[in-house]
């Protein structure tokens, strides 16, 4: 098993940029920055609105900042949210979470492929908190019908998909608990690994051309 230390040696520091306000009439955009690239996301803030404010609460408050993707499943998900990277510590730290929300599936939004859903605990279709996964496949018929229904609360825009993929196709370490399907870059010449760190960036679509 890697140590986390020795996983995490090479993190540079994430910072969230600063929320802006999006006119109501028009759907928010979240950029999600990783070491791999941008991953532009379309949020249904009419469609979800809980769940869209919900995500939104910790992205403006900074609770994602030194967040990243900490579990990969070939052909299913792609998962970040809940962990993030604790200077002092020197160590991945859960993230402090608001309280759990709602559950607002429906079938019109499904759980297919380019799709980010909310994650929750098994047996409690309202626990949904900070952790969010988007789907690599089309996950229907293993996804909308269990435990109430995931919520899908957005869509990555189709350029994006590749750097969805590219994460999706790194190595995979056992790090320990529930990081036992811990995403990592590898970084040859140094014999490292490193996290795939995300920078959430709130703002108007229109800025992603």
């Amino acid at each position: 098993m890697w140590s986390v230390r020795t996983i995490f040696k090479t993190l540079l520091a994430a910072s969230i940029v600063p929320f802006m306000a999006v006119p109501s009439a028009m759907a928010t955009t979240v950029r999600l920055q990783t070491n791999v690239g941008a991953i532009d996301i379309a949020l249904y803030d009419a469609a979800a609105p809980r769940t869209v404010a919900n995500f939104l609460a910790y992205v403006n408050s900074g609770k994602y900042v030194n967040s990243f993707v900490h579990r990969s499943v070939p052909d299913f998900v792609i998962q970040g949210g809940g962990f993030a990277w604790n200077d002092a510590a020197a160590a991945p730290v859960a993230i402090t979470t608001f309280a759990p929300i709602a559950n607002e599936f429906n079938v019109a939004r499904s759980n297919k492929r380019g799709t980010i859903a909310m994650a929750k605990i098994g047996g409690d279709p309202n626990s949904a908190t900070s952790q969010w996964f988007i789907n690599l496949a089309d996950n229907a018929s293993a996804l909308d019908g269990q435990n109430g229904g995931f919520t899908v609360f957005g869509e990555v825009s189709v350029g994006s998909m590749a750097v969805v993929d590219a994460i999706a196709r790194l190595p995979l370490v056992n790090a320990g608990g529930v990081l036992n399907e811990f995403v990592t870059e590898n970084l040859p010449r140094m014999c490292e690994r490193r996290a795939i760190l995300v920078t959430y960036t709130n703002c108007n679509n229109k800025n992603f051309g």
